[in-house]
């Protein structure tokens, strides 16, 4: 039988992908009626499940009510609903949303946002954005620009400009060689330095993941370390930014992982469970005092893009918030969250597993080839590609990533169910895995 050519384009162009036909619950089906179990969520997106029909009606009654209208030109009652319903879920800590169409917008819209409030408070040589190297901000440019993931730069770098990054948080392998118990937030302290050695004039602000994402898999600061930002962001007169574009909406047990860290920050980005998995959909997300300089000074707050803040969108943002609010599931994101952290410490068996981490339904494992000294699996064994593929073989399917010492090494794998997954479905999940990481462990020669 001759293969049908596709004309789709797909990451690895000469892989056979399995076509998904239909989804329920935490699990996927194919066209040939293999069922996967989604232990990425979508990746650490679908937090809702799949297959809810609750949500394919919103979108369907809000479709043949009102599809969409300029944002330019026109309000609709959903999206005021929807910015509405995200302000209430921080408490009031945030003021003001700006809708936008995924993560990698919204963290771009949050650097705009940013250059736009100093140039209206009357400093507008403030321009530079400081983040952090193992970042990851998204894959438009200037999404690139902020991130500090080196895996996925580089093919792009002649296009990368106005990089100003510091040492990330990242205890296990501190860039410091330092214990967490014991240092004295050299990671956090860092950022002084740059804004100092770039001019504190020049800087507008300093975004960071709370939690990290793929770069780190859930690697997360001490406890301390965003007051310390905090401090100096305040000092310098520099706007704290958090990337919420995978954490926010419950995903690290928390409704905003920012709460972890008892410190909100001024200007948030939030995609990915912002629709609960069922439109695409960001945020960009400002407290009172950034919109009001805005607001009492020039007025004007331009950059969108065309399909942004449409009233399909709103109305899914809306009835996420309905659903995770009467399911309770930001509760059991937690909840579940330290049932899976506890199943997965069995794995500490394995010769290869070095760190596991997170918070909430994002647990990462990072793998070694030895424990004591933490030293990375040699790279050429693609560690990290082998466990993605056996994992699908076996109907596991997962979020792996590499290059978390610093670019050149560093397989991990990243867990994120939906938050409806059950203890006796995370079982099954980490039952699977350990056959995984055995059959893989054998396959590179452990």
């Amino acid at each position: 039988m001759i293969k049908k050519k596709k004309n789709s384009f797909s990451v690895h162009f000469n892989k056979d992908y399995p076509s998904i036909v239909r989804g329920e619950g935490i699990y996927l089906y194919d066209d040939q009626g293999k069922r996967y179990v989604d232990a990425s969520g979508g990746p650490l997106m679908s937090n809702l499940g799949h297959g809810l029909k609750e949500m394919a009606e919103t979108i369907y009654n809000q479709a043949v009510k009102i599809e969409y209208v300029f944002r330019m030109d026109f309000t609709t009652p959903e999206m005021e609903a929807a910015c509405t319903g995200i302000c209430e879920a921080s408490n009031g800590v945030m003021d003001r949303v700006f809708l936008v169409s995924g993560g990698s917008e919204a963290t771009e819209t949050t650097i705009k946002i940013a250059r736009k409030y100093h140039i209206d408070a009357g400093n507008p040589s403030k321009f530079k954005i400081i983040s952090r190297w193992m970042s990851y901000h998204g894959m438009t440019g200037g999404a690139m620009n902020l991130s500090g993931f080196p895996f996925r730069r580089k093919d792009y770098t002649p296009y990368i400009s106005n990089n100003f990054h510091i040492p990330p948080a990242y205890c296990y392998r501190c860039w410091y060689n330092k214990a967490p118990e014991t240092c004295n937030l050299e990671c956090a302290n860092a950022l002084e330095n740059e804004i100092l050695c770039q001019g504190p004039e020049t800087v507008a602000g300093f975004i960071a993941e709370p939690i990290s994402g793929m770069s780190l898999c859930g690697a997360a600061p001490r406890l301390d370390y965003f007051k310390r930002i905090r401090q100096i962001c305040d000092k310098y007169d520099v706007l704290l930014i958090m990337d919420e574009v995978l954490t926010g909406f419950g995903r690290s047990g928390k409704f905003f992982a920012y709460e972890h860290f008892d410190t909100p920050p001024d200007i948030m980005a939030l995609g990915k469970g912002l629709g609960g998995g069922y439109f695409p959909v960001g945020a960009a997300v400002t407290n009172a005092r950034v919109v009001d300089m805005i607001a009492n000074n020039s007025g004007v707050f331009a950059p969108g893009h065309t399909w942004a803040g449409n009233p399909m969108a709103a109305a899914v943002i809306s009835k996420t918030l309905e659903f995770l609010e009467e399911h309770q599931l930001v509760q059991r994101s937690a909840e579940m969250g330290v049932y899976l952290a506890r199943q997965l410490e069995a794995l500490h068996s394995h010769p290869t597993v070095g760190d596991i981490r997170g918070e909430g339904l994002m647990r990462g494992i990072e793998f070694v080839k030895d424990k004591e000294t933490r030293e990375p699996l040699p790279p050429e064994k693609k560690f990290w590609m082998v466990l993605h593929e056996l994992a699908q073989k076996l109907g596991l399917v997962i979020e792996s990533s590499f290059g978390c010492d610093r670019g050149q090494a560093g397989d991990q794998v990243m867990f994120g169910p939906p938050f409806i997954v059950t203890k006796t479905q995370i079982d099954d999940i980490v039952e699977i895995f350990d056959k995984v990481l055995t059959q893989a462990e054998k396959q590179i020669g452990f």
